[in-house]
């Protein structure tokens, strides 16, 4: 069965549980399994944030002296580009602004699962034509099945290859030259000799180094030209 991860935004317990019982329903319909969190602030929801989710449902309104919904998508838009983001109001004026932050959709309160459903759908039919392939990975315990879609980068150290992925470290070994060929096409690139780094979860290019989650990785000089082109392609330009 397939699962995807949300992350749900909302003051309100009431639409929070509501959203969650949708979901559950959708995934039972569709054959999907759906791992949820739930936040109740923004402030919490970005805190430790991680590119770990495929759909964020996001209230607009999170309460006065908060955060709101509007503002917490721009500060995850400078994180990641790619989740699929809901906002959830009853504020349709919003709208325009939520195309600034590359929006999906909107879902209007009060909520109906039929119409949830359509735009679940929709973003079904997204996340199928970003599915990445599988990786093998081996460690001391055995094999670890990774889509390459959850490897942030892998890094060459002394005999060992480690794995950075969206839930942790896998160290493992073999040689990081098979590994590139392997993930050709999926928009990996080597910013260093010791390093292949996912563009997708690249946020930030300062002078010779490149921010990746949490990670400053430094670009070799001898692949900075390459890297550098590689990644303003995926950009798009």
């Amino acid at each position: 069965m397939k699962q995807f991860r949300i992350a749900i935004i909302e003051d309100d317990t009431d639409y929070s549980s509501f959203l969650d019982s949708c979901l559950k329903k959708y995934g039972s319909e569709k054959e999907f399994s759906f791992d949820t969190k739930i936040y109740s602030k923004a402030e919490s929801f970005l805190d430790d944030y991680k590119k770990a989710f495929d759909i964020v449902f996001m209230d607009v309104d999170l309460g006065k002296g908060f955060l709101n919904g509007m503002e917490a998508a721009k500060k995850l838009r400078l994180i990641d580009n790619t989740v699929l983001l809901f906002f959830v109001t009853n504020m349709p004026q919003y709208a325009p602004e939520g195309y600034g932050v590359d929006a999906l959709d909107y879902c209007l309160k009060p909520i109906s699962y039929s119409n949830l459903s359509v735009k679940l759908d929709k973003a079904m039919r997204l996340l199928e034509s970003r599915k990445g392939q599988p990786v093998k990975v081996k460690d001391k315990r055995g094999t670890h099945i990774l889509s390459s879609t959850d490897i942030m980068y892998i890094e060459v150290m002394g005999h060992d290859l480690i794995f950075h992925t969206v839930n942790g470290i896998i160290d493992s070994y073999g040689g990081l030259s098979e590994r590139e060929t392997e993930l050709s096409g999926c928009d990996f690139a080597r910013c260093s000799a010791s390093v292949l780094v996912n563009l997708s979860y690249v946020s930030g290019l300062y002078g010779d180094e490149i921010k990746v989650d949490t990670d400053m990785i430094k670009i070799g000089r001898s692949k900075k030209k390459s890297f550098l082109e590689q990644l303003n392609l995926y950009l798009g330009g």
